[in-house]
């Protein structure tokens, strides 16, 4: 074997010289040193292993010339036809299906670069796939399958526009093309005729068999003068089994310098090696329950399945087991925060009364149906943990106020915190507002008039601790504000309920952080947290198992919905009429700029390149303002608060415009690029406008020459119904991109769907069983199933 190696290196070095040492550099060389770098010390069946992938490395390399004279010199005989040549040459040594890797002393935590033919450079692409270890390359799943046909003999071929064959390479042409590109011509013959295959690639490619040999095809097919050829198909040995062609071929995720054959080989050799050894962390009674496969087998046929049924199969497997541990981790959420006992807050219908009858609206049937949950609920002793979910309008923050209420009329203390000051301002407003309106009778309910204060970052010095003092006293009743009430210097004497605005935009820990606040050994506050985001049930379950749902799906009457019109690229002008237009009228209009995905910072300079092109351009008469990601807290919200008060016309914004944020007077929302976004989102954007009962307009702004063409944007455009947008959504763009769920802290999920209910509703029934049975998942049979959820925490960005 040394022998042969050093005689293939010899052959090219030879050639190289013929040609007067032109070649390029390869990387092929860098390989080799690499593989040989340790040869010394390996023991002599690794020894084998790494001659054998420097031969096949070797022989794959570049020859300097077409083939001439050098390809002559180094023993190849060879015959020419103008820039067309016949390619005997010998290929390369026959390796494993693994591509040259050893299982003696590898196991699942052996690092990618330690395999046989990887090294440090080699294992770089593997890594920016997250590919690390051994036990990666079994996890590293398919997107989809290419199916490819059975082979059929050649005869059967015509007029097939695919299809597979198995015949003998008798013949193998390279031609040179422009631009450095090769042709690659073979010849396959079965017993009923001959078939022609063709490869157009760049530099050094081999096929790797030789002719006289067996070689099997699976692709497209043409037909041309001289008969029936392959484009570009895979291909592999036709004495092998299937990996490449001839059945269900597994297409992975993949990265620059790594093609989908080596790592489809290196799985391979991961699965029929290792797949055993994978401790299953599902114990027998799932299993049994849902009708799952064992983790071995399902990583068989999840990787290289043999029928659509069992691929099928093994991905209800791995969703379910996706699905289940985030089960685990909200429900063990939900446990822990209610371990220890609440306060339970009987209904004071007296005090609500007086607040309700002085209500400048009636309540809606659904503000009435999701308030007499929320009551019931702090009724117990048990702590409540509820999400409150409705369309902006719909009456959140009225609900909120009377659960407040209740609280305060069994004598204990409440908090409300929003994500940004502004809204926090917005809400100790609304909040005082209608306690106002109750006047003499509520303090005459109640005993007394409610004190709120409102903490934020802009609150310094004695009012802060004022704030302070009065929380831990007991004098004050409600704090309003932002994550300033996370802060650790503050108390409450006898905290009963928190409650959360846009629950989205905060993590886990500042909730727990939240409820902290209750001083010493007084009991758990209950727990609301809102949002205007449309969540489908599924999704809910997932990101807010923890959680109950009460939904508000009623708007109060004569709510003014928003127009929606769909513009193209030519009716930019008559979108910025209609703002024009806003603006004489003394009304208020947003431009919302497109989004980048995963850009932030192009983002702001697309959005500041846009305000200096309008305000000196289409909209120069007019008062602009700007808005983006990139600008600190403070002035985002002073920016909001100027707009609010009427000091801008136009706010020129990203996509950060706050939800929740009250412009009564803006009655224009122009999208650009609205095909960029969405639904979810094209609808919270629409339902910040209108709110002052003025006729108003959202303007969906593509790129498209046609948007009637765009089926999401028609969608939005004929539905106003939130969630029904919502549960589309999520259908169309996965979990992945739904507004809010890269904030959930939770790993990225490889194959389970949020919006795949049956899994969902199986992996919530699953957990409630185990958990109810092992709170702590202590018994020997869960073992693996604890160590499988911590290392899920562990992935997680928002550990609980």
């Amino acid at each position: 074997m040394p022998a042969e190696l050093i005689e293939t290196a010899a052959r090219i070095f030879r050639a190289e010289a013929q040609d007067g040492y032109r070649a390029s550099p390869s990387a092929d060389v860098d390989r080799v040193a690499e593989l040989l770098r340790d040869y010394a010390q390996l023991p002599e069946s690794e020894r084998a292993l790494r001659l054998e992938e420097a031969a096949s490395v070797l022989n794959g390399a570049n020859s300097p010339l077409p083939l001439g004279e050098a390809a002559r010199s180094a023993g190849e005989g060879v015959v020419r036809a103008d820039n067309v040549r016949a390619d005997n040459a010998p290929s390369p040594l026959p390796s494993p299906r693994g591509r040259g890797s050893s299982t003696s002393g590898v196991t699942l935590a052996t690092p990618i670069q330690s395999l046989s033919g990887i090294g440090a450079t080699r294992a770089l692409p593997y890594s920016r796939l997250g590919i690390r270890t051994v036990r990666d390359l079994l996890f590293h799943f398919p997107t989809r399958l290419e199916e490819f046909r059975p082979p059929t003999p050649v005869s059967e071929l015509f007029f097939q526009t695919e299809g597979s064959v198995v015949g003998t390479l008798q013949r193998l042409e390279v031609e040179n093309l422009p631009a450095g590109l090769k042709k690659h011509r073979a010849t396959i013959r079965d017993r009923t005729g001959t078939i022609y295959a063709e490869w157009l690639r760049r530099g050094v490619w081999r096929l790797g068999i030789r002719p006289g040999e067996a070689i099997a095809i699976s692709g497209t097919i043409t037909q041309e003068a001289r008969g029936l050829v392959f484009k570009n198909p895979e291909f592999e040995s036709g004495d092998s089994p299937p990996l490449h062609t001839r059945g269900l071929v597994p297409i992975h995720p993949l990265t620059a310098k790594l093609t989908g054959r080596e790592l489809r080989r290196r799985i391979h050799w991961a699965v029929t090696h290792f797949a055993s050894r994978v401790t299953d962390p599902l114990p027998e009674s799932i299993r049994a329950e849902h009708g799952l496969l064992p983790i071995d087998q399902a990583l068989r046929q999840i990787q290289f399945p043999r029928s659509p049924e069992e691929y099928a199969a093994a991905r209800r497997r791995f969703a379910l087991e996706e699905l289940l541990m985030i089960q685990l981790v909200v429900i063990r959420r939900r446990m822990a925060w209610q371990h220890d006992p609440a306060v339970a807050l009987p209904r004071q219908s007296h005090v609500l009364d007086a607040l309700i009858g002085a209500l400048p609206f009636e309540l809606t049937a659904a503000q009435r149906r999701v308030t007499d949950e929320i009551l019931r609920d702090m009724a117990l002793e048990r702590p409540m943990t509820r999400l409150l979910q409705g369309e902006v309008g719909s009456g959140k923050t009225a609900v909120a106020t009377l659960a407040l209420l209740d609280a305060l009329a069994n004598r204990l203390q409440g908090a409300f915190m929003a994500p940004t000051e502004i809204l926090a301002e917005q809400h100790f407003a609304t909040l005082s507002r209608l306690f106002g309106s109750a006047g003499s009778q509520l303090e005459n309910a109640l005993g007394r008039q409610p004190t709120l204060r409102l903490l934020t970052g802009s609150v310094k010095g004695k009012d802060r601790a004022r704030a302070y003092a009065d929380a831990a006293s007991g004098a004050l009743d409600i704090l309003v504000g932002t994550q300033a009430l996370i802060q650790d210097r503050l108390e409450f004497a006898q905290l009963g309920l928190v409650i959360v605005d846009e629950q989205h935009r905060f993590g886990v820990r500042q909730r727990v952080t939240l409820r902290q606040r209750a001083s010493g050994d007084s009991p758990v506050p209950h727990l609301l947290v809102m949002t205007a985001t449309p969540i489908p049930r599924t999704l809910a379950l997932s990101l807010y198992g923890d959680l109950d749902l009460s939904t508000i799906d009623e708007m109060p009457p004569g709510r003014q919905f928003p127009r929606t019109r769909l513009l193209g690229p030519d009716d930019r002008d008559v979108a910025y009429e209609r703002v024009r237009r806003a603006a004489a009228d003394g009304e208020q209009s947003f431009i919302i700029c497109p989004l980048v995905e995963e850009s932030e910072a192009l983002e702001a300079k697309a959005a500041t390149e846009e305000y200096e092109r309008l305000r000196s351009g289409e909209l120069a008469s007019l008062r602009l303002g700007l808005l983006h990601g990139r600008m600190r807290p403070a002035a985002k919200d002073a920016v909001m608060r100027a707009f609010r008060d009427r000091e801008f016309d136009v706010l020129v914004s990203t996509a950060v415009v706050e939800v929740g944020v009250d412009v009564p007077n803006a009655t224009v929302m122009l999208i650009e690029g609205a095909e960029r976004f969405g639904l979810a989102q094209l609808h919270q954007f629409r339902g910040r406008i209108g709110r002052g009962g003025q006729p108003s307009v959202c303007i969906l702004l593509t790129d498209l020459p046609d948007p009637e063409a765009n089926e999401r944007l028609r969608v939005v455009a004929q539905t106003t119904n939130g969630l029904a947008l919502a549960e589309h959504d999520l259908r169309l763009r996965g979990p992945g991109d739904y507004f809010g769920v890269r904030q959930s802290g939770l790993p990225e999920l490889k194959v389970a769907r949020l919006d795949d209910a049956p899994i969902v509703e199986a992996a919530r029934s699953a957990a409630t069983s185990v958990l109810t049975r092992d709170p702590d998942l202590v018994e020997p049979e869960h073992a693996a199933l604890r160590a499988h959820l911590l290392d899920f925490v562990a992935r997680s960005t928002d550990p609980s």
